[in-house]
């Protein structure tokens, strides 16, 4: 309940001045796993880019209560496309580094993702289809992770140390799938 009031307290802030994505992202707690807890109304996207030819695409539609995406890139040649619709789905990418891609989908309500690819040559593609998924995603160099829910209730964590190849797919409810290294 307080971390909600706290969001709800810093939102004044966001309309009365210019905030950064990174002022954003400070003010939402990094621990918060589902899209729930980020509750802001209507469509809100945030982009800080630094470096060299980084490309950024995010599209959101929802019915009434907001969907939320936020993509922090630094380094050089880094591709990031979020496509949010549905209801309360929460989006963010911190990408550090080269050459790393970020293609997102979130499709249904209260979805969430936390991506972060460090170092070069991550590659990551998620969808998910339905309510209260989550995926949790951090990538160091040259790893490559396909991802895509079907369903209620599954949660992802893929922790790529130094990993290259995974992919995870499910369809059905409630599934809780984790990994952490090559494969």
């Amino acid at each position: 309940m307080y971390k909600f009031l706290a969001i709800l307290a810093f939102l004044p802030l966001l309309f009365s001045s210019n905030v950064s994505a990174a002022d954003l992202s400070a003010a939402l707690n990094p621990d918060l796993y589902s899209a729930e807890e980020h509750i802001i109304y209507g469509p809100s996207a945030f982009i800080t880019q630094n470096g060299s030819n980084n490309t950024s695409y995010i599209y959101q539609a929802s019915v009434s209560n907001g969907n939320f995406a936020n993509i922090i890139q630094n380094g050089a040649n880094n591709y990031a496309n979020v496509l949010q619709s549905g209801e309360l789905n929460f989006f963010t990418l911190n990408q550090l580094g080269n050459d790393n891609l970020a293609v997102a989908s979130q499709t249904g309500i209260s979805n969430s993702i936390n991506l972060s690819q460090n170092l070069n040559g991550n590659q990551f593609n998620g969808s998910q289809v339905g309510n209260n998924n989550i995926f949790n995603v951090t990538q160091n160099g040259n790893s490559l992770v396909t991802m895509s829910a079907i369903g209620n209730g599954n949660v992802f964590n893929a922790n790529m140390p130094s990993g290259t190849n995974y992919q995870m797919n499910v369809v059905g409810d409630n599934v809780k799938a984790s990994t952490t290294g090559q494969r």
